[in-house]
């Protein structure tokens, strides 16, 4: 992964890892197929349509790893109970490792032998390969030392190409697609002082690491954002945090991992002189959707996963200082990713309760001037609603409506026509976020919520439609979504006259889903992902950056609605009458109701103790209570 230039360091560095305690491990064969005449289960994570592997149940690893053994030349795959459950051998010093979108493939780059290799999940084969191995150069069809291979949602390839100072997106023809760098020197995006790192970012940049100490956020369009001078001698694939502070590895012995914030100053640290604690040469620090903290510590010849807040390694694969072959032991790991397969439980309390039924009371009580459906609402405060945009006969709609539910009554225009848009309160005003009419925008409208007068307020940085959107504590989140190209995974925070930070990511990219505050969290509903519609509730805690899936829906639903009705969340929409009653206590959902009529792409809002519903092909605004 990390290396050193010659000329610079007088030698090529190799990666490693370590483990404290030997652990029991063994080779698992593959799952057995199911029985044609018993019951299928239907996958229920990204690792049982990957590779068939069952859920796990660990809070610490929630998941597989994919393990880059570079030593060993193989690629491994453990479980949270250290079993291999895939490996891929008779690669060439695999440096990194890293799956592609969809977990069909793993991408890795072979540092010295110059070339990368993209091996399939299901055939272990190699499907694709980039360089010339163990030649070194800079022209088309050639690197030098690459590291950290990334394959892209737009399915371009991006590597740091150490020793030629640059970093180049490809083609999967193998084509040039965009060469940034090329001059060893720090002066970003010109010049990279022998790039080691190129994460990915969420909103299409990079986040570059320069083993001559330093960070740098490249955006989409090759530009320079910032630059962080490094706080460690020799850092190394430096991870963007949700809260907009760097996670980085020090590739020395003893080695560090620490955060930084923007201006390099080190607010948390992990590492000691000896000791178990004790790093050698960590190349890679990543932290997981349930805030574990993950690295290589490649000398050690072992993968830790670490408690950031007692910092104490909670997990390990391999034996700390020990190299080897056999199951249990590593040889200089290099890389890792995640598989995503968590279930986690519920948090252990007293018995609750039986649930009190909900006699749920369906009534119109107010019409829209037109049927609508794909329109953005704001509860306001005062017991009104804001309407904006929408979709009529097949036109977006500039039309704003105001007032309370049963007496709706246009107030203005917006600035341009949008339907798909996601709407709510920052602040004392409410704001309209993306949507469009025959494409995605990345417009942001401010709405003035007495007089219902519309201006543009700023930039999303990338179209987006389709998405949800809710406020808690007088600041706007912005979930998933399609930006023209790619469904979204993004969980935005947004806050008048700022750009729109990233608070975590989704498991999978989801469009049309039902998106809802509650007790402090945001609760995603059904919607739409690249494999088809969605069953599944998940849970946003806005502070500790994760997402859990809470709940099961009675069958997969998109184009779906949600509001707070008390401790539960109703959801409409998504072609049906019924209402679907969600309670996130108890992990449960239950038909509450029926609708007058069938609904499409509905709106909803808590207003007053009761969930109000508009459109969704119809003219009603109903009352729900």
């Amino acid at each position: 992964m990390r290396v050193a230039l010659a000329a610079a360091f007088g030698a090529l560095l190799l990666a490693g890892c370590s483990d404290g305690t030997p652990s029991k491990t063994t080779a698992v064969k593959p799952p057995a197929r199911p029985h044609p005449h018993r019951h299928a289960v239907r996958p229920t994570s990204i690792a049982t349509r990957a590779l068939g592997l069952p859920p796990v149940h660990s809070r610490v690893v929630p998941g597989y790893i994919l393990i880059a053994d570079r030593n060993n030349n193989r690629a491994l795959i453990v479980s949270p109970s250290k079993q291999v459950v895939w490996q891929k051998g008779g690669l060439n010093d695999p440096d990194d490792a890293f799956f592609t979108p969809g977990y069909r493939s793993i991408i890795t780059n072979e540092e010295f032998n110059d070339t990368l290799t993209e091996v399939s999940l299901r055939g272990r084969r190699a499907i694709w390969s980039y360089g010339h191995a163990g030649v070194a150069g800079s022209s088309p069809g050639y690197l030098n030392t690459p590291d950290d291979a990334y394959r892209l949602p737009n399915g371009q390839t991006v590597v740091a190409d150490i020793q030629n100072c640059r970093i180049v997106f490809l083609y999967r023809s193998g084509k040039v697609a965009r060469i940034l760098g090329g001059s060893c020197a720090h002066d970003p995006p010109r010049g990279f002082d022998s790039p080691n790192g190129d994460t990915p970012l969420p909103d299409g940049g990079l986040l570059v690491t320069e083993i001559g100490g330093w960070i740098d956020r490249i955006a989409a369009n090759g530009s320079l954002l910032w630059s962080i001078r490094s706080p460690v001698a020799y850092p190394s694939d430096a991870q963007l945090l949700p809260n907009g502070r760097v996670l980085v590895a020090s590739f020395t012995s003893p080695g560090r991992i620490v955060i930084v914030d923007r201006q390099g100053r080190v607010t948390w640290s992990f590492g000691a002189a000896s000791g178990p604690d004790s790093l050698d040469k960590p190349s890679l620090a990543v932290r997981w959707p349930n805030g574990m903290i993950v690295a290589n510590d490649d000398y050690n010849h072992r993968v830790i996963v670490i408690n950031p807040r007692t910092k104490r390694i909670v997990w390990q694969y391999g034996h700390t200082g020990v190299l080897g072959t056999a199951p249990g032991y590593l040889n200089k790991p290099d890389g890792l990713d995640l598989l995503p397969a968590a279930v986690v439980p519920a948090p252990k309390r007293g018995p609750l309760r039986p649930a009190p039924k909900l006699h749920l009371h369906v009534q119109r009580v107010g019409s829209l001037p037109q049927p609508v459906s794909k329109l953005a609402v704001v509860a306001l405060p005062g017991g009104r609603i804001l309407a904006l945009g929408g979709l009529v006969g097949g036109s977006s709609s500039t039309e704003i409506l105001l007032g309370p539910p049963s007496r709706l009554r246009a107030a203005g225009r917006l600035p341009v026509p949008t339907h798909d848009a996601g709407a709510a309160l920052a602040g004392r005003s409410a704001y309209l976020f993306g949507g469009g009419e025959a494409v995605s925008t990345p417009a942001v409208v401010r709405v003035d919520a007495t007089t219902g007068a519309a201006r543009r307020a700023g930039s999303l940085g990338e179209p987006l439609s389709d998405l949800g959107a809710a406020t808690i504590g007088g600041t706007a989140y912005l979930v998933g979504g399609y930006t023209g190209t790619r469904y979204a995974t993004a969980v935005l925070r947004f806050r008048p006259g700022r750009p729109p930070t990233l608070v975590t990511r989704l498991p999978a990219g989801l469009r049309y889903a039902g998106v809802a505050a509650l007790g402090g969290r945001i609760y995603v509903a059904g919607g739409l992902t690249t494999a088809g519609p969605s069953r599944a509730v998940y849970a946003i805690d806005l502070a500790a950056g994760t997402v859990t899936r809470v709940a099961t829906l009675p069958t997969p639903l998109d184009h779906v609605a949600l509001a707070a009705l008390g401790s539960r969340l109703l959801l409409v929409g998504g072609g049906s009458r019924t209402v679907l009653a969600i309670d996130p206590a108890r992990r449960t959902v239950r038909t509450a109701g029926t609708l007058p009529k069938a609904l499409t792409d509905p709106a909803a809002v808590s207003l007053g103790g009761s969930v109000y519903v508009l459109g969704g092909g119809t003219a009603d605004v109903l009352r729900l209570r």
